[in-house]
């Protein structure tokens, strides 16, 4: 018998046709294998759940076929993205990135710095974590399918998050926090859950809560972490002893992405937790509500804008953008076409991408 001989004693022997997908599928089944040794008992015994908040399985078809409709728009972007990155000159070579403000926004952040090791978000979202979906009735499990669903949809229809909608969503008492989205739109970037705990910053007089994720990416192969904090800025965090300080004075070789933050760096009631930040950037991506131009000199800075730039926006309730006609003299003798996704508030002014602009800022 012809074949190819898999035992010291050639007792067992297999078509070639059938070998090259029989290797293929080996390959798969262990390296599946080695996903599941490197889960905690925790997401082990979670898996199903993730896969249901994500409608990743039959469960609930209702849900299934409404995330399948908003992430083949939300994963066609973010292809659209990375591509668009390939042709440009981009490379954020960073082992951490900070994304303030950040909302549950993972697909911009994974689109735009898709290699790092560790993420660390906050924002005005409670982090409900651990998780009291067991607990729930089918009734109140139904929402909280549902919060996810809209929140997938909103983030759909525009590329940012208002406060107003994820406030509306996670303030729900069923879905009672940022945590199941989290889980749902990472499973749908398809990253695996390993691990889940709590994360605390504690300060004089004061503790912010939040959470760690261990993943892995099965496009990309590679392990990372994404941590997420509740952290409301009143404009005098940033000194020695209160926890933010010292959390962030640590981090090295760091990447900063942001977007549709509302100008809260601007002006400088928020000088010191802004300064703390960029204490450390060697990479900084964002639209033109992030940080000024004016902390990014060209001396120091590589700074480019991808996509075109042409004016702030005044947000009701929002801090007034500082005038920046440096950064429009830079749009202009840059002169780039409109990028082929929205990204920031211009999207608000003319519902296309004629205003949007990428800032990309690389320390020299």
């Amino acid at each position: 018998m012809s074949g190819n001989c898999l035992l010291r004693d050639c007792s067992l022997y297999i078509p070639k046709p059938m070998t090259n997908k029989l290797l293929l599928f080996l390959l798969i089944f262990s390296f599946q294998c080695q996903i599941q040794e490197k889960k905690t008992e925790i997401a082990l015994g979670e898996t199903p759940l993730y896969e249901e908040w994500a409608g990743l399985n039959d469960s609930d078809p209702l849900h299934k076929n409404e995330m399948d409709l908003s992430w083949n728009q939300l994963t066609n972007r973010q292809n659209t993205i990375s591509q668009y990155l390939k042709e440009k000159d981009y490379k954020p070579n960073v082992k951490t990135v900070i994304y303030p403000f950040s909302g549950i926004d993972v697909l911009n952040l994974f689109s735009f710095y898709p290699n790092c090791e560790r993420y660390i978000l906050f924002g005005l979202e409670d982090p409900g974590y651990p998780n009291q979906y067991s607990s729930l009735s089918d009734k109140e499990k139904l929402i909280v399918k549902q919060g996810i669903r809209n929140l997938s949809d909103h983030l759909a229809g525009r590329n940012y998050f208002t406060y107003r909608k994820m406030k509306e969503e996670t303030k729900k008492k069923e879905l009672n926090g940022a945590y199941p989205v989290f889980v749902a739109f990472l499973r749908r970037m398809g990253k695996e859950i390993l691990d889940s705990k709590e994360e605390l910053i504690v300060g004089k007089g004061i503790t912010y809560k939040g959470f760690t994720i261990s993943l892995f990416d099965t496009k990309l192969k590679k392990y990372e972490t994404l941590t997420y904090f509740k952290i409301f800025l009143i404009g005098n965090e940033g000194v020695p002893g209160d926890g933010l300080y010292e959390y962030f004075s640590e981090l090295s070789n760091v990447g900063i992405f942001t977007k549709s933050a509302e100008y809260l760096f601007h002006g400088e009631k928020r000088k010191l937790i802004r300064d703390l930040l960029l204490k450390n950037a060697e990479f900084v991506v964002q639209d033109e509500s992030g940080f000024p131009i004016r902390f990014f000199p060209e001396d120091t800075w590589k700074r480019q804008v991808f996509g075109r730039y042409e004016r702030s926006w005044n947000l009701s309730g929002a801090v007034v953008p500082e005038t920046q006609p440096e950064l429009k003299h830079l749009s202009e003798i840059t002169n780039d076409k409109t990028l082929p996704f929205p990204f920031g508030y211009g999207y608000l002014g003319t519902k296309d991408n004629r205003q949007s602009a990428v800032l990309v800022f690389e320390k020299k």
